[in-house]
């Protein structure tokens, strides 16, 4: 079994088994339901972890590759899962029944004003990412690499940061609107703050050694 199989494999069971889980609590009429937010934290995550293999390469002095396939395999399964979470949401979020209680007429703040802003724009988002997923995952091939050369490809591939700000916003409205505990909010918040300042010193450090290089 080649390295890229092995990703795969190990990174189908780790999706797996984190999916199956809303199957073993609640009774059957609300799995859609935890399974929505179980394949949305999950779509998350794994975008972090992409998004991690970069910088933690160059803190390790080591130049991340432009073809990586560790990143781009979990880039994959991340985008699976915000697939699922797409699907699934549009089945269960995009009704009126959903609208009346979380928008319209829910007890909690913020005010329906407020809330309807939260739905509208965490809406278009989630089908921004979820159109940007598509694209990448039409980049995940070698053969697209070849392809389209490496110059336009990497600029594709940039999308990634795209999906991922808008990912954490989307996250962030629909937490808001069904009041979620803190403790998902702190989780979120935590990733994207670790995933933000990782980049950002990562590419602080590579300019500062291209700077002493050149």
């Amino acid at each position: 079994m080649n390295k890229r199989l092995r990703n795969h494999a190990w990174l189908a069971a780790i999706s797996c088994a984190l999916l199956w889980i809303p199957s073993l609590s609640g009774d059957e009429g609300t799995l859609a339901d935890r399974l929505s937010i179980f394949s949305a934290y999950l779509c998350l995550y794994l975008f972090a972890a992409a998004l991690l293999v970069g910088p933690l390469k160059v803190w390790r002095n080591r130049q991340p590759l432009l073809n990586n396939h560790l990143r781009r395999d979990i880039g994959v399964w991340g985008g699976l899962a915000g697939l699922l979470h797409f699907w699934l949401a549009n089945v269960l979020a995009m009704t009126s029944q959903y609208v009346g209680i979380f928008v319209e007429n829910a007890s909690a703040p913020p005010s329906a004003a407020v809330r309807d802003q939260l739905y509208l724009w965490g809406t278009i988002l989630g089908y921004v990412v979820a159109v940007v997923i598509l694209i990448l995952l039409t980049l995940s091939s070698d053969r697209m690499l070849r392809w389209m050369g490496k110059r336009w490809w990497k600029r594709l591939q940039r999308l990634t940061y795209l999906a991922f700000v808008a990912t954490v916003i989307h996250a962030f409205a629909f937490q808001v609107l069904e009041s979620r505990p803190s403790p998902w909010i702190i989780l979120v918040t935590v990733v994207t703050a670790v995933v933000t300042g990782l980049q950002v010193t990562a590419f602080v450090k590579t300019r500062a050694a291209g700077r002493a290089s050149g």
